[in-house]
Parts: structure tokens; C-alpha cells; sequence
């Protein structure tokens, strides 16, 4: 069975998703939607990625999330050290934004450390069962299928950022979260 309130931004790796996604939101916001959760824009250093932050969409408060330099007391994974107080902070807010009521929640990013049952993997098993709103998650090509195929993710709720204009993906999930109100309303 399908997923049926779960949308995927995707894009390749530095391709512009976490900039999409932000101004997703805003074209949301102005159409009525209200939004939370976060994202995690990326720092560089010389042309090179360098770092994550993550940052609340609501309040706009930022914690330092990744960094390719080792930091005493974060974790290792891949190319970079995380803090685990960023994750701690994130389910925090994600918690204060859920008591809104919001009509779209925003995860930026669910890739290979959500398939291997860490990072955000314990926030969307809590989503499933505690919010009916829509989800908007970010996701890297190269982990798009298993994504798709461990949360039963529909591909009609794909968006590909180089290949749908922002107008379009906007229209889609307004539309989308329309339909959902009405069921709703008429059960």
C-alpha cells in the first residue's frame, strides 16, 4: 500500500534541492499553507561542501547540523562528524511545530543515514502515526528508489527539480492538500 501524503523533492547531490525547497515554502505560505519542520542549507569553504546547518522554517532559528572537520563528541558518518544535539533539536522542534497543526511538514534531507535506521529514521516512524499533514521530504537521487520503496512512496508524488518548474510543483501540492481537507470533511 502506498504512502499517499508524502511528496519527494529530488535533484542531484548539490543540485539545488534545499534551495528549491525554500522557496517552495514561501510560494506555499503566500498560497495559504501553513508549513513547519526544517531545512539544511549547506556551507562551503573554497567550492567544497563544507558543512550543514539546520534550520527551522518557522522561527528561522539555525543549530550547526554536519561538518567535514572532526568535532569532539559528534558522530562520524561518511565525510562528516554530525552533532547529535542538531538531531535532538530538530525532533524538538518538529514536536512544538506538530502542536500547529501545520498542513505540510518539511524534512530536509531523508537519504542513506534515514535507510539505515539512523538520523531522521525515528522522526518519520513517530510522523506516520502522530500528524495527518502532508510531508515534503528532500531526497537524493542516488537514494530516491530505496526511499520510495521502504516508505511505499508514490511516484506521482515525485518532484524532480530539473524537470518541474516551481509554479507546477506548487499547483500539484496545493491541489493535493485541497483534496485532502474535503476527504476530510466529508468522512
Amino acid at each position: 500500500m502506498q504512502t499517499p501524503g508524502i511528496f519527494i523533492i529530488t535533484g542531484p547531490v548539490q543540485g539545488g534541492k534545499t534551495t528549491f525547497l525554500a522557496e517552495l515554502c514561501k510560494v506555499l505560505e503566500v498560497r495559504g499553507l501553513k508549513i513547519g519542520g526544517f531545512l539544511c542549507p549547506g556551507g562551503f569553504d573554497a567550492g567544497e561542501r563544507s558543512g550543514f546547518s539546520l534550520k527551522n522554517i518557522g522561527t528561522g532559528a539555525e543549530v550547526a547540523m554536519a561538518s567535514v572537520m572532526e568535532t569532539k563528541y559528534w558522530m562520524k558518518y561518511r565525510r562528516f562528524w554530525f552533532n547529535p544535539d542538531a538531531f535532538k533539536q530538530g525532533r524538538k522542534w518538529m514536536q512544538a511545530c506538530l502542536r500547529q497543526e501545520p498542513d505540510m511538514l518539511i524534512i530536509d534531507e531523508v537519504g542513506p543515514m534515514e535507510l539505515e535506521g539512523a538520523g531522521w529514521s525515528d522522526l518519520l516512524k513517530d510522523l506516520a502515526k502522530a500528524t495527518n499533514a502532508i510531508q515534503l521530504w528532500n531526497v537524493r537521487e542516488n537514494s530516491l528508489k530505496e526511499v520510495m520503496q521502504r516508505w511505499n512512496i508514490s511516484p506521482d508524488h515525485l518532484i524532480h527539480i530539473d524537470k518541474v518548474e516551481m509554479k507546477y510543483a506548487a499547483e500539484r501540492i496545493i491541489g493535493f492538500v485541497r483534496n485532502s481537507r474535503e476527504s476530510k470533511l466529508n468522512l
